[in-house]
């Protein structure tokens, strides 16, 4: 047993609401659910939950939704193919101009390949987590990198070989050492051997950098002096002074469409998010801060194509069932990128990324965050599916995956309608309390893991979903306090298991606790418990919690406690 000490304490007041849930669904009925262990934090974890002696629905589950062609919607076209200024070939012609014309008086020919522009096959979705493992520095795109692409709209968010079968994964494309140690297990090309002087220390910078222009210059078929050196009348002269190099920067933001809450209508950051500048094979990462502002570390001489990949270090946005990472594709451009997602399926991603983020790194007043990615982990897969959930989920909302890697999925429409409207422009902070609940399944389950003394195959599904509205509900109160309002004064639920037990628990006077100081009863107003304490007086069993949460205290405020769970045992059947 646990010890929890309650702060303050007062009779359970609730007050009528509709009721919206994050795993609502239409007709979603449990069962018998196996799967076999997975190795996590280098131990067996047991991956049972009995669902057929519990009744109620939830959104728990170790069933994957099976693939779908919609999952490959939006792809963008690629466009001409454009010569590789870092090719072996296009350098030792780059070299030449550079002796021919005594441009460098220093030093030997240093062309040589010490990189590789490299195409993986996987043939199976699982090979592309085991790529993901077996290096965890490798950037990998599901795009070919020596194409541009045709006109990009905001709907674009992937590329997809329209000639390859719907289960077999796209190609990826990246670039590794000279003497990378490829995978046995994956099949490989090569595309072409490269010399990227930027990543060759031996020779100096100066030289590097020229060696950069007259590459560019000849894969742009122009003079390769030009911009480079003068000409006079006896051919080329001195070096000029050309535009300086530059390092690309700008901010990301959203338009947030919440009626009534504060920031509605408004163009709210997105922090956290992986921002791409790239020019060819030479491509720089930046990540946006608190005002949805980056700068990418490598510095660039001309044009580059901006992107937004909806990952960040601890999770990827994946498009439905496939293993296809969500993008943003921007424009090629000099300058600043300065976006603002408005109502597009962007704005899908937007919104689940945004509560991500804050599932990971905003105030979360102290409980057990979600498995972080680390070695022995894996990131977070959340796989937003821009369709209807089907099957044995139809209606869901969303649902949390205990399998490998751990999986949240959200579904951008119910049975009949969109969840956020059809441009995506409406009810943003209802999905936001989707994605939050189900981050809420995930902060649970690695709870799970830390503490021993708990076994995720003996939890209650009502002490698993009523955790989960619970965080759910408190991680509204920063971005969205009408939408929290709305919760904390909820009396029923639409089902037995999503029960809003945590948030009594919280506010025992409904919104208004511990709010008024002038009222005699203030101090009756503060809340029995405090979001952390009720997480460590965590149980299997909907008992067990109680009686974790009850032990040590006096007559009078144990009956309260025991009050409010008994009343949301029955509430909602």
């Amino acid at each position: 047993m646990k010890t929890v000490r309650v702060n303050f304490f007062k009779v359970i007041l609730l007050v009528v609401a509709f009721v919206v849930v994050a795993c609502e669904v239409d007709e979603l009925k449990t069962e018998s659910v196996v799967t076999k262990g997975t190795e996590v934090n280098g131990e067996r974890a047991e991956q049972t939950l009995d669902y057929q002696k519990e009744e109620g629905f939830s959104c728990l589950t170790v069933e994957q939704e099976p693939l779908n062609p919609s999952d490959f919607e939006n792809s963008i076209h690629l466009g001409e193919k454009i010569k590789i200024p870092q090719s072996i070939e296009i350098m030792k012609s780059a070299w030449d101009v550079v002796a021919r014309n005594g441009l460098f008086s220093e030093g030997n020919n240093p062309i040589k390949v010490n990189r590789l522009y490299v195409r993986f096959l996987p043939t199976e979705n699982h090979q592309v987590m085991e790529l993901a493992r077996y290096d965890e520095n490798l950037d990998l795109f599901d795009f070919p990198l020596h194409y541009e692409f045709e006109p990009t709209k905001a709907r674009n968010d992937c590329y997809r070989d329209r000639e390859l079968p719907l289960n077999t994964p796209s190609p990826l494309y990246t670039v590794v050492d000279a003497d990378y140690a490829f995978p046995s297990f994956m099949p490989y090309e090569i595309i072409e051997n490269l010399y990227m002087p930027d990543e060759d220390a031996s020779i100096e910078k100066e030289l590097a950098n020229l060696l950069e222009e007259v590459a560019e210059n000849i894969a742009l078929d122009i003079d390769p002096l030009q911009g480079v050196f003068s000409k006079n009348d006896r051919g080329w002269g001195d070096k000029i002074t050309s535009k300086e190099k530059w390092r690309p920067e700008g901010r990301i933001r959203m338009i947030d469409y919440s009626e009534g809450e504060p920031t509605d209508g408004q163009a709210v950051p997105v922090k956290g998010v992986q921002v791409l500048a790239r020019s060819g094979l030479k491509w720089s990462w930046g990540i946006t801060d608190e005002y949805g502002e980056f700068r990418v570390k490598k510095e660039f001489k001309n044009k580059v194509n901006y992107s937004l990949r909806w990952s960040n270090h601890e999770w990827y946005i994946i498009k439905g069932s496939s293993v296809t990472r969500a993008w943003h594709f921007g424009p090629k451009r000099e300058g600043i990128w300065d976006e603002v997602i408005d109502g597009t399926i962007q704005s899908f991603y937007g919104i689940l990324h945004r509560a991500a983020y804050d599932s990971f790194y905003a105030e979360n007043y102290g409980v057990t965050r979600p498995m972080r990615n680390k070695p022995g982990n894996d990131r977070i897969w959340i796989r937003a599916f821009n369709r209807a959930s089907k099957g044995k989920r139809k209606g869901a909302a969303g649902y949390f995956y205990d399998g490998v890697p751990h999986t949240i999925g959200i579904y951008a429409k119910d049975s009949e309608d969109w969840r956020i409207g059809e441009d995506y422009d409406r009810d943003h902070n209802n999905l936001f309390k989707t994605v939050v609940h189900e981050f809420g399944h995930a902060s649970h389950r690695n709870l799970f893991y830390i503490d021993k003394n708990l076994k995720w195959n003996k939890i209650e599904l009502i002490v698993a979903e009523s955790w989960a509205e619970g965080v759910g509900v408190e991680m509204l109160k920063n971005p969205y306090p009408k939408l929290h309002r709305s919760f904390v004064n909820r009396k029923t639920c639409w089902d037995s298991n999503y029960t809003y037990v945590v948030k009594d628990l919280l506010y025992p006077n409904g919104i208004e606790s511990g709010l008024n100081p002038s009222n005699p009863s203030y101090q009756l107003n503060f809340p029995l418990y405090h979001l952390k304490e009720i997480e460590d007086g965590m149980g299997h069993t909907w008992e067990e919690w109680q009686d974790n949460l009850t032990q040590g205290l006096n007559k009078f405020p144990a009956s309260l406690v025991r009050g409010t769970f008994d009343y949301w045992e029955t509430a909602c059947d």
